[in-house]
């Protein structure tokens, strides 16, 4: 295994077991793209074990602060870890985050359970060449009904990958049917956002809901396939809107509306658009729900998703009635806790209106945030009373 050097400042964030380190860390490099390599401090200290790629800002994504061998027997140790976490969610749900990234030592690879049905991501050119050692220990602990693979190049592209989209595994349906505290969903692997469904977002979803009273009026805008304004039906909610700007989002969110046979209106709209025509005087809402894709995907762009963020939470309190709940959320990791709680109060105090917030909201259990890895806290969210 050929051996690189970093600096120290590297070094130290390596011993804080933060999982990265940077091209401009590295002063001596060795090792081809996607090879493994062992990381030393200056001094020739072992730091860890990771994967190398000189074409990515992120150079090296640590497998291991432990000098072992990288091989079946690591994937599964490491597998098993991450399953065992998500074994407080049995009997919530069958759908659920078995594997989040580095968050669970795994950089580079997600996957998903819908229901016995696994969607994973590789996203890196180091796990790409791991594939072979880590899939068959998938397939053996899991005994999936079949697995889909939905790499995207927009995640792949800084580490010279293509998209694969395929199936890898047994068989994988049109759709797949399943259960979230009460609720049932649809999931289409092939065709969906992301790996099929925003399972981040479940914990809040039960949250959220748990606040409707019978007979409220609810606004869920980027609805998606519609699961945050299906749980305000079935906790009672007299009319329910879906906004989203997707078509083929919508007809899904119809379908599962049937599945749970509740009622919403479907509005295929921009949602900056649609919160700014809306007629505030004459159309209010006892909750409303934004959650909205990242505006921040990079540093450089916070500034404008927070405007974009204040402009929306503005025009939401505007046809918000007085006591009226909303959920708000960020999914951007540069989007902090407390930049979005200044948005929040720049967008109340426009508005001429108090805030309350009942509820701070975060990813669920099953994307794990680990303190000494910043990045993987990305949602965040709050519940807020207006008056």
């Amino acid at each position: 295994m050929d051996k690189i050097v970093v600096n120290r400042a590297a070094a130290e964030r390596l011993r804080s077991f933060f999982p990265w380190v940077y091209r401009t860390d590295i002063q001596q490099s060795a090792g081809e793209p996607g090879d493994l390599v062992s990381v030393h401090d200056p001094g020739g200290t072992f730091l860890g074990i990771g994967y190398i790629n000189p074409a990515s800002e992120i150079s090296v994504r640590i497998l291991s602060f432990s000098e072992v061998e990288i091989n079946r027997d690591f994937f599964r140790e490491k597998l098993m870890a991450a399953f065992r976490k998500r074994e407080a969610l049995r009997g919530k749900t069958d759908a659920c985050r078995l594997v989040h990234a580095e968050a669970d030592e795994l950089p580079g690879i997600i996957v998903d359970d819908y229901a016995g049905h696994l969607a994973i991501q590789v996203n890196t050119l180091g796990m790409e060449r791991l594939r072979d050692l880590l899939l068959p220990e998938l397939v053996e602990l899991r005994q999936p009904k079949g697995i889909y693979e939905k790499s995207e190049a927009k995640s792949r592209s800084r580490e010279g990958l293509g998209t694969e989209d395929r199936v890898l595994h047994g068989e994988i349906p049109g759709r797949i049917e399943i259960a979230e505290s009460g609720a049932r969903f649809l999931v289409n692997l092939r065709e969906s956002q992301k790996t099929g469904f925003f399972l981040d977002q479940r914990r809040n979803r039960e949250i959220t809901s748990s606040y409707v009273e019978a007979g409220f009026e609810v606004l869920d805008v980027f609805a998606n396939t519609g699961a945050f304004g299906i749980h305000a039906a079935l906790h009672g909610a007299r009319r329910v809107r879906l906004v989203d700007v997707s078509r083929e989002a919508l007809e899904q969110a119809r379908e599962n509306l049937a599945l749970n046979r509740v009622a919403a209106q479907t509005v295929r709209a921009d949602a900056f658009d649609y919160l700014t025509e809306a007629p505030g005087a004459r159309d209010r809402f006892d909750l409303i729900i934004l959650d909205p894709p990242p505006f921040a995907k990079a540093k450089r762009m916070t500034a404008g998703a927070l405007k974009g963020l204040r402009h929306l939470i503005c025009q939401s309190l505007r046809i918000l009635r007085p006591g009226g709940f909303l959920a708000v959320f960020s999914c951007s990791h540069h989007v902090s806790q407390v930049d979005l709680q200044r948005a929040v109060l720049e967008a109340a105090t426009d508005r001429g209106c108090r805030i309350e917030i009942l509820e701070h909201l975060f990813q669920d259990r099953d994307h794990p945030y680990v303190l000494n890895i910043p990045m993987s806290l990305y949602l965040k969210g709050f519940l807020l009373k207006s008056f």
